[in-house]
């Protein structure tokens, strides 16, 4: 098997060059500093992914039980910079995942 790790590593630094990342670290960091609101921040994330991975007919009960829970986090511009943030490097490594995928006609 080819070693990629070079490549890896390249494709790395690359990304974390960006401007969506460089936001991510400051929001993160900025984030970080009240260890209160970043333990709540990431429970509302935990429960939001598993609310993303269900399937049952009460989803949209369950998203506005949990708007609700963590509407004191959500209303703040830290958190709502944290989350766009972190959407965007999202965004960016699925855009570079999918042009991989299509440079190498997989079939998907």
């Amino acid at each position: 098997m080819t070693d990629l790790s070079n490549i890896a590593q390249t494709v790395i630094n690359a990304l974390k060059d960006t401007v969506e990342y460089k936001e991510y670290e400051e929001a993160l960091a900025e984030l970080t500093k009240d260890p209160a609101l970043y333990k709540r921040v990431n429970e509302m994330r935990d429960k939001n992914f598993s609310l993303q991975q269900y399937d049952g007919d009460d989803i949209l009960d369950l998203m506005d039980a949990l708007t609700n829970e963590y509407e004191d986090v959500i209303n703040l511009e830290i958190t709502g910079r944290f989350i766009e943030a972190e959407a965007d490097v999202c965004t960016l490594i699925r855009n570079f995942t999918h042009m991989v995928t299509e440079g190498l006609d997989f079939d998907i």
